[in-house]
Order: structure tokens, then sequence, then C-alpha cells
């Protein structure tokens, strides 16, 4: 299929398993993945400039279309400030999101012109897959423990913020349980805040970006559904926390014969 073919990401065939093809969509374990990002994922990029200050600036933004080579993405908010930036036509930018799979996929390209949809939009082209850089990220202990969760959506329409406990968590995200009256969509970004109490009796606090990847109702529980989320923007030491409380739940579970 040529690239310059529409995009039907999910549908096209495979020969071989694990193998991507030409459009950087493989298959794995019998599930479909792609090396592109999809509508509605989130992006973080920097622009590639001499300008060091400007440089270290990053801005997050969300696939809005993708229509052939070319990606459509929502006006770029810069983090630190959370102001929107229109990024001049022809620069080059670094594109990085975090995958299926959980790996983190990098790729440079130039801003190519606007749109405007119901939003206005920025549009750049795919680069060929061989362009696309993908670091695997290492395989986080998950365990069952129920923490507070503090839930925020990103968006001001839903504007939702409610608590919540989780039902397993690691360093590369969790899971938890809440109301079916917050009507959450995959993809939808989330703010959460976690309350993780350590054995020796400290409590830390750990902040975390994260992106709604499944949710199901809960069949027992009336009115309740479980969502799962992975971590697409945390601090070091903020995951270090999570990894800890992860460890010594785990030892905990052994000690009292229990194994995940």
């Amino acid at each position: 299929m040529g690239r310059g073919a529409a995009i039907p990401f999910l549908y096209l065939p495979y020969r071989q398993k694990g193998v991507y093809n030409e459009r950087g969509i493989g298959n794995k374990g019998g599930r479909t993945l792609s090396t592109y990002p999809q509508v509605g994922q989130i992006l973080r990029m920097n622009l590639v400039t001499l300008q060091e200050e400007k440089a270290k600036l990053v801005y997050k933004t969300r696939v809005s279309d993708i229509t052939g080579d070319l990606l459509a993405i929502e006006v770029p908010i810069e983090e630190e400030s959370g102001r929107g930036y229109r990024i001049p036509e022809g620069m080059e930018v670094s594109i990085w999101f975090m995958g299926e799979d959980g790996s983190r996929y990098d790729f440079r390209s130039t801003i190519s012109g606007y749109r405007t949809d119901n939003i206005p939009v920025l549009l750049l082209k795919l680069p060929p897959v061989q362009e696309i850089t993908r670091t695997q990220r290492r395989n986080y202990l998950r365990v069952d423990v129920q923490l507070e969760i503090s839930v925020k959506t990103t968006d001001t329409v839903r504007n939702y913020h409610f608590l919540a406990r989780t039902s397993d968590i690691s360093g590369g995200g969790l899971s938890f349980t809440c109301s079916d009256q917050y009507r959450l969509k995959e993809h939808d970004p989330l703010m959460l805040w976690l309350v993780i109490p350590l054995k020796n009796g400290t409590i830390m606090h750990a902040q975390a970006e994260g992106e709604v990847t499944r949710i199901k109702k809960l069949e027992d529980v009336p009115n309740m559904q479980w969502v799962s989320v992975k971590f697409v923007n945390i601090h070091e030491s903020d995951q270090a926390k999570v990894v800890r409380a992860c460890y010594e739940r785990q030892l905990e579970l052994r000690k009292k014969g229990i194994t995940e």
C-alpha cells in the first residue's frame, strides 16, 4: 500500500506476527499495534531551534485527524504556562508519544500549514516508519493495591474532579474504579494525584498525567466502572515512589503466602 493512500489503520492485513509493514502497523500477540499516533492521542513536542530556552519548552497537543500521511494536531499548549502557541509554518519539531505497547516513539517533522475544521489545527507530515525511533519501557511490577487517588479531566466541558481508589498500580500506570456518572472515554487525558502510605508510616504523594486505555462496566457492582490508565508524563521522583510502594506491597503479599 502506498504512503499516499488513506489510512484504515486497524484493518490492514498482516503476513507475519510481530512484523511492522511500511505504514508502521503490525501485530503482536493477536493485537493490532501502530507505530504511528492515532486520532485522539496525546503528543508532546519540542521546537528544533538553536535558542536553548525555547528548545527546552515542552508542548502538549492531541491528534485531531489523519489523512494519508498528513497529521492534523490541535494548537499546542505550552505545559508550564498553559498558553496555546501556533507554531510557525516551516518550523521543525521533535515529537514523542506513548504507544499501545507501552513504548515511547520519537520522530521529527515540520509544520506544513494550517486548517480550520471545527477547531484550528496545525498540519505536519508523518515520516517513513524507519525514521521513527522506538524506546521500549521496562516492564514494571504491577500489584493489586487500594490507594486513594484524585482524578481530574483536563477538558473544560466535562470538568470532572473526583476521588477514587486504585485496583492495581505499577510504575507505568494504574487502574481504578469509580461511578459511571463520570462519562470517561478511551484516550481521555487525566491528571492524577496519589496518596502513598509506606510501611514505615511515611505518607508520600505523587502526581502524574495519564491517558485512559480501557473502560468496562462492573457486572457485580451497579453503576460502577473500571478504568485503566497509562502514565504519559510522570516525574522520575514520583515514579520512584510508586515503584517503591509496589515492591513493598509485593513483599507484604509474599509474607502472607499470596502470589500475584
